[in-house]
């Protein structure tokens, strides 16, 4: 399947400086990065503190003598994760292109897989387009995969599927994934209301994932709730055993992130993944578990 960006007819080119970009309105704050990436760097309700985490320098050593450098943010990766593909580095200069209420971040034309995020923001919403296009000459089996790193302190809410699967109710009707690393040393997370809870401060790493049935996932920190949202296909083709809504948590940051299909791309080809994303107030001393159902998170409705 081959996707196009939308038409940014009448949008300005932006000039790689000032190295920073941001569109905002009265509800949100939203900033790119035109020295790397591409890459979003902050989202925040206006005059509100960032609640993506800032990794500065930290990032992986890799096997060949790069280094794959994480910043924090928003970013677009291609899974599987094969070290040689999905770290490819991402320190080159993007190019930034804005229209009205949106951005669109592009990278280079000489890497592998290309990738480019778009955001548009609609109200107290923020629709994130993230895009591979296949940059190799060759076919390539790859998916979107879209990777928030938050700051932590919080707690990660994944939820459960509801309905039961058959009509008595006596068939199981979810699945969780969980990588090696997880459960070595403590327990990764709790179940309440159908909801796993991560905490976002821990010594150890951990990761688990969900199929998005809900088409959710919630991180509270401080009563601040950073709400990600992203349609999964009933029987689609989704990596990592199915777990299109994934969350990793360590001692640095926390990562909410989702799949797109796995699809075969050939040469010049492209595939986009669609988020949408909210920023909620709520109390602070709000229990994670009930988080959902004040908001309505299944239901959809904004605050």
């Amino acid at each position: 399947m081959v996707l196009s960006w939308p038409s940014t007819q009448g949008a300005e080119a932006i000039d790689t400086e000032p190295a920073y970009h941001e569109v905002s309105n009265e509800h949100l704050r939203l900033t790119v990065d035109a020295r790397f990436g591409p890459r979003i760097t902050h989202f925040s309700l206006p005059a509100a503190e960032n609640v993506f985490a800032d990794l500065g320098d930290m990032g992986i050593d890799l096997p060949d003598g790069r280094r794959y450098t994480l910043r924090g943010g928003h970013r677009l990766w291609a899974a599987p994760e094969i070290p040689e593909i999905t770290y490819e580095p991402d320190d080159d200069h993007v190019t930034i292109t804005a229209a009205a209420d949106r951005l669109i971040a592009s990278g280079p034309p000489t890497s592998l897989i290309g990738k480019s995020i778009s955001a548009q923001l609609t109200g107290n919403r923020v629709e994130v387009n993230h895009t591979l296009t296949n940059q190799s000459g060759k076919p390539i089996d790859v998916a979107p995969w879209a990777i928030t790193q938050l700051v932590p302190g919080g707690t990660a809410i994944v939820p459960l599927a509801e309905p039961p699967a058959d009509p008595h109710g006596l068939q199981p009707n979810a699945s969780v994934v969980v990588w090696p690393y997880t459960g070595v040393d403590d327990s990764p997370f709790v179940m309440r209301n159908r909801l796993l809870l991560l905490d976002g401060d821990r010594d150890t790493a951990t990761k688990v994932g969900v199929a998005l049935t809900r088409g959710w996932l919630a991180y509270v920190r401080e009563g601040m709730v950073f709400v990600k949202r992203a349609k999964a296909l009933p029987g689609g083709n989704y990596l990592d055993r199915g777990a299109s809504g994934q969350c990793y948590s360590g001692a640095d940051f926390l990562e909410l992130e989702t799949l797109g299909e796995q699809v075969l791309l050939g040469p010049g080809d492209s595939v986009t993944h669609v988020e949408t994303w909210e920023l909620h107030v709520v109390a602070s001393d709000t229990p994670a578990h009930q988080i959902p159902a004040v908001l309505d998170l299944d239901g959809g409705r904004t605050t």
